[in-house]
């Protein structure tokens, strides 16, 4: 059967959080033969590439790191028509695949993003990412698309023939894509889904602090091309 779906997941050290990632991928409500799951890992230490290959179509060790690397190499692989892009600590509801692929019966489109909420239910998290959901809805609506890659998806051709994530950049190269592939067709937000990410990071380094951070890469990216030459990992 013809993949229409490559769902690609970089990963590192994710034995925590891929089993839900996986099962909430698995649990679509379109056929399972219908796409394939790729799993791109940065030579974990612990049992994330075990628990990979009980699921995945395929599982890639990546020679060189980087989540960017990573979505590049699973973007290039990938059989599908649409390529859909998830953190490995992010789950998507049941009806993501079968509502993101009517958006395509319009040609002009290229990729997009949906809803983002808290995996954990947090107050603070949940009135940042509702204040974020609005912000995002209204950049799409003025023609300032963003894709975060807690989850975003686009078409495998467009963005094979985009170059891709920009891998030189640390942070915001998700942005700095979706910028990109405005320029080559249309960017929707779908709604009537939603993915759930987890909001380690953001615990760890403080709300404040990571909206701060945001809006700094933001800038950099669209001024100068440039974005923070570290990103911290969180586990």
């Amino acid at each position: 059967m013809r993949k229409v779906f490559s769902v690609v997941i970089p990963t590192y050290n994710e034995e925590k959080y891929l089993p839900s990632c996986l099962k909430s991928v698995l649990s679509q409500t379109i056929p399972r033969e219908s796409y394939e799951i790729i799993v791109v890992d940065g030579y974990s230490e612990d049992e994330t590439v075990k628990l990979a290959e009980v699921v995945a179509d395929r599982v890639v060790v990546a020679e060189r790191k980087g989540p960017g690397n990573a979505r590049n190499i699973g973007g290039r692989m990938a059989k599908g028509d649409i390529l859909v892009f998830l953190d490995a600590d992010t789950i998507i509801t049941p009806n993501f695949m079968k509502k993101v692929y009517g958006y395509f019966a319009d040609p002009r489109v290229v990729g997009g993003a949906c809803d983002i909420y808290p995996l954990e239910a947090e107050p603070r998290a949940v009135a940042l990412y509702s204040l974020v959901n609005m912000l995002y809805r209204l950049l799409y609506a003025v023609g300032f698309p963003h894709a975060q890659t807690k989850c975003c998806f686009y078409l495998r051709k467009a963005f094979i023939n985009a170059g891709g994530f920009n891998e030189r950049l640390k942070v915001a190269e998700d942005q700095e894509l979706a910028w990109r592939m405005s320029r080559k067709g249309k960017m929707v937000y779908v709604r009537g889904v939603a993915a759930y990410s987890s909001m380690r990071r953001e615990k760890a380094k403080g709300y404040a602090a990571t909206v701060a951070d945001w809006l700094k890469n933001y800038l950099m990216v669209a001024l100068i091309g440039r974005s923070q030459s570290f990103w911290e990992p969180v586990r």
